[in-house]
């Protein structure tokens, strides 16, 4: 996903917005998807309080399927698993970033960044 400076059209930065932003709205489908399987099981009768909860598991569902999708993207894989990895992000944001902080905090205590 990088955006060839060299070049004078501007049709390879609007081909990058329209993956960005279908990576992003994939991982938003995928928080909405998250959303209505736990509702399932916690009932809200507060309106306003299930559209904050709503409203809050899209964004960081977003932000999961975004470093998922960066990951893909990193190891070369095809658009399609791109948006796979993206859909998975937004579904399993929460089990994911906790995935990711153990080996955020694995890596610092490694090179002795974190105190223990």
């Amino acid at each position: 996903m990088s955006i060839a400076n060299h070049l004078d059209t501007s049709e390879v930065a609007l081909l990058e917005l329209e993956i960005l932003f279908t990576i992003v709205a994939t991982g938003a489908w995928g928080g909405f998807v998250s959303y209505l399987i736990k509702a399932d099981k916690k009932s809200t009768k507060n309106i306003n309080k299930g559209i904050m909860s709503c409203l809050t598991q899209v964004v960081v569902s977003c932000f999961t399927s975004f470093l998922l999708s960066a990951v893909a993207i990193e190891k070369n894989c095809s658009f399609n698993i791109v948006l796979l990895a993206a859909g998975l992000g937004g579904v399993f944001a929460g089990p994911i970033l906790k995935v990711f902080g153990e080996l955020v905090k694995r890596f610092l205590e490694d090179y002795n960044i974190l105190k223990r």
